[in-house]
């Protein structure tokens, strides 16, 4: 699943950042996280419009997960943010996949 691809991927940057205190591998995941929620909002809103009933309410709940994660990152962050920005970031995607999951927030 992509929220998991997504947290993997903050996770080994985490590590990487704590052991090594570079932070460009952090902004550089931060920017490519951004670009990709971008993406797949906007591929997202164009193919729900072609899905039936049931598909589009998970559809809607994968949107607003989109919109949360986009959210929670800066889209030029800086040293001092982007450390926290991923960790976040990576506590509303495991909230994400529950949502998406189960249909409850929180």
């Amino acid at each position: 699943m992509l929220l998991q691809e997504w947290q993997q991927r903050v996770d080994q940057v985490e590590i990487a950042v704590r052991e090594t205190q570079q932070f460009a591998s952090a902004i550089q995941l931060n920017n490519q996280l951004w670009q990709d929620i971008q993406a797949y909002y906007q591929q997202n809103r164009i193919i729900q419009t072609t899905l039936p009933a049931a598909n589009r309410r998970l559809q809607q709940r994968f949107l607003a997960v989109l919109m949360t994660l986009v959210n929670q990152l800066r889209s030029v962050p800086s040293h001092a943010d982007v450390y926290n920005d991923l960790i976040a970031f990576k506590d509303r995607v495991i909230e994400a996949i529950a949502y998406i999951q189960t249909g409850n927030r929180g």
